[in-house]
């Protein structure tokens, strides 16, 4: 983290931080989650520690809070969710997810190098690819503990619209869920890459498959680079 970057962490540390809204319950719940997450954020980036264990401890952070504000937020909702283990419909698809997802995916010691492509990195081009997620072996995430937030805040109200997706292949056939909760579980995730825009840390989302790819092969050296405010990621960000 350069100069200019500690300066700017250290005013966000200095300042009050963000303002909870008590008007509703569920605005309360909703802040709540933000402003630990918040909090903890600055804790961690303030850490005199290397550039790849301080990214692999932060997305851990925000992977502990999404689970913990799921499971509340199951309990709060009480929504209908069909998704089962080895219920894979969702994860044949180009993974749109932050860096720290792929610091995340990448940082195990994975069994093979993942060989991962696509003919492009456009958005819209990405909502329609129904190829199988690399990280997925035997119909399991061979990552599961370290899912990227969207895959734990996705979830299904009814399986059958699912598998008709996938069987169509029809990215405009929407899947029911509770939006309530997918909210929750990406509350964590936003107020850390909050922290990371105001610093000028790239937060342009990537292709999963690519950035692990690209990890494997300089993980240390793409990681610093990142932190700093570089562009190590430019060749696996999402294209708008």
């Amino acid at each position: 983290m350069n100069r200019s970057m500690r300066k700017r962490l250290q005013r966000l540390v200095e300042s009050r931080g963000p303002a909870i809204r008590r008007d509703t319950p569920q605005n309360e719940l909703v802040d709540t989650v933000y402003q630990r997450q918040y909090a903890r954020t600055l804790e961690i980036l303030q850490l005199p520690e290397e550039p790849a264990l301080k990214a692999i401890r932060l997305c851990h952070s925000v992977h502990a809070a999404s689970e913990q504000a799921w499971e509340l937020g199951r309990q709060v909702f009480q929504p209908k969710i069909d998704c089962r283990a080895g219920c894979a419909f969702c994860c044949h698809m180009a993974v749109r997810v932050h860096i720290l997802d792929a610091v995340g995916a990448a940082a195990p010691v994975l069994s093979r190098p993942l060989d991962y492509r696509l003919e492009s990195r456009r958005r819209e081009d990405l909502a329609r690819v129904f190829q199988p997620c690399p990280l997925l072996v035997d119909g399991q995430c061979s990552i599961y503990a370290q899912r990227p937030v969207i895959c734990r805040g996705y979830h299904s109200r009814e399986v059958a619209m699912c598998e008709e997706r996938f069987d169509r292949q029809d990215a405009d056939l929407g899947i029911p869920m509770s939006l309530e909760l997918y909210g929750l579980t990406g509350m964590p995730q936003m107020a850390t890459l909050n922290i990371l825009t105001e610093l000028g840390i790239d937060c342009r989302p990537v292709v999963l498959g690519l950035a692990v790819s690209a990890l494997q092969q300089n993980f240390e050296g793409m990681v610093a680079d990142w932190l700093d405010g570089g562009r190590a990621f430019e060749e696996v960000t999402v294209v708008v």
